[in-house]
């Protein structure tokens, strides 16, 4: 493999239901209109009668409006004033369900019209020191058909020009239901005590290779103040959240703390117009990237979402195994799965002998071709196309058996669902019957690790509408102090808090290739797989003194996080399907040498 182009191809996982089209025929991308900046730089703002854009007027009589607009106008200004009103309560959207505008960039233009308008939107929120915080976090399930909400802290402020009234915006997604897609937008309003204005909305970004769009509307709202339980331990949580959050800087602070170093490896060699957001941790700081959308730079860097897709396979099925050997018994890898997934009997391959290790290195021997992706891809296969998990575990058995357990990788996310299923039966045998395997790694490892709650959540089967089993394959949405966070800890950290060893250190080394004995199964010539990472081999001919190896999270639409043998990381999130990452690995032996001998 050419080291200057050193990537690999996407790890495949369904990006949205097919009514929405598929990556294999999009339509033509519509270029959307250029927007002229009209708002005034931020410290600007809050001077009487600058703001040209949702205004007092726009905001509380009406506006025309034929896009979205520049994300200054949702940004709080630099050197913002206090606000003069708390809000507590709740914020109702009237008419979600009937007004709001849709443009599609790319996919199928011929959506249903309940595409276009925002899930009902009825929600408690409270403020503490400047910020306008949602009581209900993480993936909120709708009755929409189509569209589920992230809803995420924002800022509240004054501004001479809004006739008394306080200023607020705050960030959301929408996720696309049943999927990993994220679509990510603002809304703003005025308010006092007890009245508020129209509320304007947008979204102007996503993460998803099928379908690109955006919307935009202003709905009338109404304010229901009064006191809203629990107040006090939603902004003491939040107060923490923010307490512990991974030193973060700008990308730019990287080249004054490391003179000489050529940040603009970092990000390189992905789309900028697909680039959603990305970083490199040293050290002990993130340093961060991106952020852009078709209107500006989003004005909550971060709490903009990504989805997981496959690092989700590294970062919650892998990291589920090692938990559970840790904290329950080290041999659990090579347990059977026939002996905890009833439904192998059924198959028409052959789990006689295939172990939770074997599901997670992509190795059962159950598959039809060899060929790189070739099983993936079956994009008619039932395992894509069902949603309940009798028909999921049923088609994730449908193969024969080719190889013998442990000798041929072939890539298959339907694998990885069966050891996640695996593993859910295993812990109700320890923790009992009501045991969930994502909420064991949400208290036994997201929790500790103080990420964020948004990442609390994860895509499960229709099952109890959207409730049932977690799917393991995908389905997460990370921001970036959750990928700062995961990569210190395993990376640096070895997966240990302090005193305590969380995962089982003999799997974490082998999954990051810190074990000669065991580098798990070829993927590729140079690449291996090992206990759900992949992995790349660097050597003399790549002009290093030393072989060594990088291992990685990788997500269908471009999503990658590179832990690095010297202690950083690099990672970053994006939608045009761009897997590559040798510039960031060889600037950070610039400042870390990989080859220590």
């Amino acid at each position: 493999m050419n080291t200057d182009q050193k990537a690999l191809p996407a790890v495949i996982f369904l990006v949205l239901v097919s009514s929405c089209g598929t990556a294999e025929s999009p339509t033509e991308i519509i270029q959307p209109a250029t927007v002229t900046p009209t708002q005034p730089a931020p410290d600007e703002i809050g001077e009487s009668n600058r703001r040209s854009l949702l205004t007092y007027e726009d905001l509380t009589t009406g506006f025309e409006y034929a896009s979205p607009v520049d994300e200054t106008a949702l940004t709080i200004p630099e050197g913002a004033a206090e606000p003069e009103h708390v809000f507590e309560g709740r914020l109702e959207l009237v008419g979600e369900d009937t007004i709001g505008a849709l443009k599609v960039l790319l996919g199928n233009p011929n959506l249903e019209p309940g595409v276009s308008h925002l899930p009902e939107f009825d929600f408690e929120f409270v403020q503490h020191d400047g910020y306008l915080i949602p009581v209900q976090r993480g993936l909120i399930i709708t009755d929409h058909p189509y569209w589920n909400y992230f809803i995420e802290p924002g800022r509240v402020w004054q501004e001479d020009a809004d006739q008394g009234y306080s200023r607020a915006s705050f960030p959301f997604a929408l996720n696309w239901k049943g999927a990993n897609a994220v679509f990510n937008g603002t809304m703003t309003f005025l308010f006092d005590d007890e009245r508020i204005s129209k509320v304007w909305y947008q979204i102007t970004q996503e993460t998803t290779i099928s379908l690109s769009v955006e919307m935009w509307g202003l709905l009338d709202a109404d304010y229901h103040p009064g006191h809203v339980a629990d107040a006090d331990l939603t902004k003491e949580a939040f107060a923490q959240e923010l307490a512990d959050r991974f030193p973060t800087k700008p990308i730019d602070a990287l080249a004054e703390d490391y003179p000489g170093v050529d940040i603009t490896a970092f990000g390189r060699g992905v789309n900028a117009r697909h680039m959603t957001w990305y970083g490199f941790v040293i050290d002990g700081v993130n340093y961060m990237g991106g952020c852009r959308t078709r209107y500006g730079t989003y004005p909550y860097c971060e709490y903009m979402r990504s989805p997981s897709y496959s690092t989700a396979k590294s970062a919650f099925a892998s990291v589920a195994l090692m938990r559970l050997a840790q904290k329950y018994d080290p041999q659990l890898p090579h347990f059977l799965i026939k002996d905890f997934v009833p439904e192998a009997a059924d198959s028409p391959g052959d789990w006689s002998a295939v172990t939770f290790d074997h599901a997670l290195d992509m190795a059962t021997g159950n598959y039809n071709s060899s060929r790189f992706m070739a099983d993936e891809e079956q994009w008619d296969h039932p395992f894509w196309n069902e949603e309940f998990y009798a028909e999921m575990i049923a088609a994730a058995f449908d193969w024969p058996n080719s190889a013998a357990p442990g000798t041929q990788w072939v890539y298959r996310s339907s694998d990885t669902f069966i050891v996640t299923r695996a593993m859910q039966n295993y812990l109700k045998t320890q923790a009992g019957p009501e045991a969930d395997l994502f909420e064991f790694v949400v208290e036994e490892v997201y929790q500790p690790l103080k990420m964020g709650p948004g990442v609390f959540s994860t895509q499960r089967t229709k099952d109890d509408n959207w409730r049932g089993q977690p799917i393991g394959l995908g389905g997460m949405w990370w921001v970036p102090d959750d990928l700062a966070k995961m990569t210190h800890f395993l990376n640096v950290g070895g997966g240990a808090l302090g005193d305590d060893q969380i995962l089982q250190p003999d799997m974490l080394a082998v999954a990051l290739q810190r074990d000669p004995d065991d580098r798990g199964v070829e993927s590729y010539p140079g690449g291996q797989y090992n206990n759900a990472f992949w992995a790349d081999s660097y050597g003399e001919s790549d002009g290093f003194d030393c072989k060594f190896w990088v291992t990685e999270m990788q997500g269908y639409s471009g999503i990658v996080v590179v832990l690095m043998p010297n202690g950083t990381s690099y990672y970053y999130a994006s939608d045009n399907q761009d897997f590559t990452w040798d510039a960031a690995v060889r600037e950070a032996d610039k400042l870390i040498p990989h080859c220590t001998e």
